[in-house]
């Protein structure tokens, strides 16, 4: 009886042997595969392959051997998905999904993306299938006609100068293709210049649009244009819809109406459209104390580029007395009346001072307004490619950037140094503005300021064997912004941004100061930091991943203590490391107290890439040049930036508006330059400015938010 259970048990075994044989089969691992590639190249879930493979959740090995389920109820696919270094084959797009994104994860570029999957050039829409042959050379294509391929350099603005038409007009033609940022290789629409709006006497207003423009173009004044919509008085915005009189309209064109049925209208309407191209448009009209850019800009219904092709003074300072041109609809004297000897008080703590459209940052930074001077001029420099003359025309800007995509950074810069500029003449502050340009053969430049204190600001200078040595009788500091000057024997050098090394030792101090195991994680031979990880943290061990994410066996259990915090330093740039990396950090912290570290900024990706839920988990820690949340600030200059320049603020013009700001702040005071670097730390909307003397003439920003994710949303700032 034994014999014949004992036969019946090998019976069963042996079927279900059978029977597992037949739903799965053998796949060798081929270098740089993830278990992810191989489930989407069979058509099966992840779960499916690690039920099967329990050791491939920590590690794979190339030749080795991974059984893969030959069904799966969780991701079934007829499609037979292939995905490795040479193919993408019948890979269906998933909502969400983005040309960048895919690009990104499949290793080429848009466009060799669209070349080879040309029904996604117009749009990419989930249900697409894509197939990719990478070793099939990239051709750049030939735009049609209405049509503009982007390449290396260009922006939006760039692009809408080069067709003369508006950047409104360019982003409502491309709006279902356009994300957060122009993407090299995007074919865009190029629409029709003299495309407009108007329907049954309305109009729509559309990005961009001012009431200048629009008073111009359906032939009022501006009073009466506001007159008929008063919805606008305050402020004209986008999707306003707009009463005009369909009789007048006259497109951007300026054509003329046809007269044929009404003769008796053509002299009126040639006096009404020659009337808003001569001089008789226009008035002078006498800058009143306090008044701002921003101010006159909208007080014209125009954009800041309007006012300043107007009138190019107004693009280096805004002066009271000053006089200027403004259309004749705009309220105001035409003669100026001197203050009465009544003097008033600035509160140093009012954010809205003297004109309620420009905000002053006085927050945290009561040290500096409570010792501004008034009674003093200062000069303010600016070391660039561009002459004021060069800076206020749009063609020469647009001329300089088709030689050197590079100076669009300059102009960011300059638009939010002019903000900040507007922001500090309502503190009543009295400063000259004066562009140095750039100039390979001097080596020597001679400043005769009529000022006690003088600064220059020097932003994005290739090398700095380029800069040449200051001559000058009076005080000047520079103000390096990612310029790397040498100071001389007698001007100190402030280098504004905090460099990568001073965040990366800012973050190991503070680990150092905790009693915690520190591990770090790179996907190279030799971590990139190594050097100065192990100058503060003698102890830390040092772990490598493959370029697929994954350890070898019980390396990264080895690596941890169960008695200690434990401190993940990921040293690595590849978002697959990090999910990997990441995925089995997760899996251990029911044994483990673990928390992730970044010493770089630069580190993080995109939350397109990768879901702060992990960083959540984890509790990251990582350094940040901009406060993340001083959301308020940072909304308020991006509203303003936008509502200006009709684009959004790049990073340069960020830098453009906190460095001159605060410069500015800090030759108004009572006290020297020196001394308020020496004395006072500054917040502005983005940077901390705190500053650390290295030798006798140079000093380095540590102005370093060190930030954790919290578990739930949100984040906080460590003391450090």
């Amino acid at each position: 009886m034994g014999k014949y259970f004992t036969l019946i048990i090998l019976l069963f075994l042996g079927s279900k042997y059978s029977l597992a044989q037949q739903n799965y089969i053998d796949h060798t691992i081929k270098k740089g595969e993830n278990v992810y590639m191989i489930s989407r190249r069979y058509g099966v879930s992840v779960n499916a392959i690690f039920d099967l493979n329990p050791g491939s959740r920590d590690v794979i090995y190339t030749g080795n051997i991974l059984r893969v389920p030959k069904y799966s109820t969780a991701t079934s696919s007829s499609n037979n998905t292939i995905i490795n270094d040479t193919t993408v084959s019948n890979y269906i797009v998933k909502r969400g999904e983005t040309k960048s994104g895919l690009s990104r994860r499949f290793g080429v570029s848009i466009a060799m993306l669209e070349q080879q999957n040309p029904h996604i050039i117009s749009m990419l829409q989930a249900g697409h299938t894509i197939n990719l042959d990478k070793t099939i050379q990239e051709t750049q294509p030939k735009a049609k006609t209405g049509e503009h391929y982007v390449v290396k350099g260009e922006t939006l603005w760039g692009i809408s100068r080069i067709y003369g038409i508006s950047l409104a007009q360019l982003e409502a033609a491309n709006a279902d293709r356009l994300s957060e940022f122009l993407q090299i290789g995007q074919t865009l629409i190029i629409p029709d210049k003299n495309s407009e709006t108007t329907i049954d006497g309305e109009y729509l207003v559309q990005r961009g649009d001012t009431k200048f423009q629009l008073a111009k173009r359906f032939n009022m004044t501006i009073a009466e244009l506001e007159e008929k919509n008063p919805h606008i008085v305050t402020m004209l915005m986008a999707g306003h819809r707009l009463n005009v009189d369909n009789n007048t309209v006259v497109s951007q064109s300026q054509e003329i109406p046809d007269t044929q049925e009404n003769p008796d209208l053509i002299e009126d309407t040639i006096t009404e459209v020659d009337t808003t191209t001569t001089s008789n448009s226009y008035k002078n009209y006498v800058i009143e104390p306090k008044e701002t850019l921003f101010g006159l800009s909208k007080k014209a219904g125009m954009t800041i580029e309007e006012l300043t092709t107007l009138n190019p003074n107004l693009l280096t300072s805004v002066n009271a007395g000053d006089i200027i041109k403004m259309p004749i609809g705009v309220s105001g004297t035409s003669t100026y009346t001197p203050p009465t000897s009544t003097t008033s008080t600035v509160d140093s703590t009012d954010t809205n001072i003297a004109d309620s459209t420009t905000k002053i940052y006085t927050n945290k930074n009561e040290a500096l307004f409570t010792n501004l001077v008034t009674e003093t001029s200062t000069g303010l420099y600016f070391y660039t490619p561009f002459s004021s003359e060069e800076l206020s025309s749009p063609e020469e800007r647009q001329k300089m950037i088709s030689v050197n995509a590079d100076f669009q950074k300059y102009i960011d810069f300059f638009q939010g140094a002019q903000i900040a500029i507007d922001s500090a003449k309502t503190l009543n502050l009295d400063f000259d503005v004066t562009l140095i340009k750039k100039n390979i053969a001097k080596s020597k430049i001679t400043i005769e300021s009529p000022h006690r204190k003088n600064a220059i600001l020097v932003p994005f200078s290739e090398t700095s064997s380029n800069f040449p040595s200051i001559d000058s009788e009076s005080s000047i500091s520079i103000i390096d912004i990612e310029s790397n000057i040498v100071s001389n024997d007698s001007i100190n050098v402030y280098r504004s941004i905090p460099s990568e090394k001073i965040q990366i030792t800012k973050t190991l101090n503070y680990l150092a100061q905790q009693n915690a195991n520190v591990v770090v994680i790179s996907d190279l031979a030799e971590a990139r930091n190594k050097d100065l990880i192990l100058n503060t943290l003698p102890e830390a061990q040092f772990l490598k991943a493959d370029n697929a994410g994954f350890f070898k066996s019980d390396a990264l259990d080895n690596a941890l203590n169960k008695n200690k915090l434990n401190y993940i330093v990921f040293d690595s740039e590849k978002t697959i490391v990090l999910l990997n990396t990441t995925t089995a950090l997760m899996g251990k912290l029911s044994d483990h107290n673990i928390q992730l570290v970044m010493l770089e900024s630069s580190l993080l990706p995109k939350q397109t890439e990768v879901s702060d839920m992990r960083f959540r988990v984890l509790k990251l820690i990582f350094p940040a040049v901009t406060d993340p949340q001083n959301k308020n600030d940072i909304t308020d200059f991006e509203n303003k930036y936008e509502d200006l320049f009709s684009a959004k603020p790049s990073q340069h013009a960020v830098l453009g508006f906190d460095v001159t700001f605060d410069t500015l702040l800090r030759i108004s005071q009572s006290t020297s330059f020196e001394e308020s670097i020496n004395t006072t730390v500054s917040e502005q909307p983005h940077l901390k400015f705190d500053y650390q003397k290295t030798n006798d003439r140079n000093y380095f920003n540590t102005g370093v938010y060190l930030m954790q994710y919290n578990s739930n949303e949100g984040m906080i700032e460590l003391n450090h």
